[in-house]
């Protein structure tokens, strides 16, 4: 994984949860869909192998649950110039506008899970 880096959380109910965010440029977003696509792909398919191919909240019974928020940012640069003389801030658009991709996936699993998953993209 190059975008998305886990934080791991294990609540005292012993679910485990992890977490990753990534904000990248728009040429860099294919990349980090192509990772979160891979993660999503394998929680689908370690459902299917172990009886739960939907994700679930875990509080309904579920083996595994995920939240994916993605949104897309724009921004425009400003060049800056300070005049101390005249304590003046002067801000001028400095060349069109940018988009900012950020994303924000939460996967949560019970112990078989989530060791599968520690072993899959922690390398744990």
């Amino acid at each position: 994984m190059d975008y998305l880096e886990f934080d791991s959380h294990e609540s005292a109910e012993g679910v485990r949860s992890f977490e990753a965010m990534a904000s990248v440029n728009e040429a860099r977003w294919p990349a980090l869909q192509a990772e979160l696509t891979q993660v999503l792909a394998w929680c689908h398919a370690w459902g299917r192998a172990h009886g739960a191919p939907e994700p679930l909240a875990l509080d309904d019974g579920g083996e595994w649950d995920v939240d994916l928020q993605v949104t897309r940012e724009w921004s425009e640069p400003m060049a800056t110039h300070y005049e101390p003389q005249r304590a003046d801030l002067r801000l001028q658009p400095s060349g069109g506008t940018h988009s900012r991709w950020v994303a924000t996936l939460v996967v949560s699993g019970h112990e078989a899970f989530a060791t599968d998953f520690s072993v899959q993209f922690l390398g744990e």
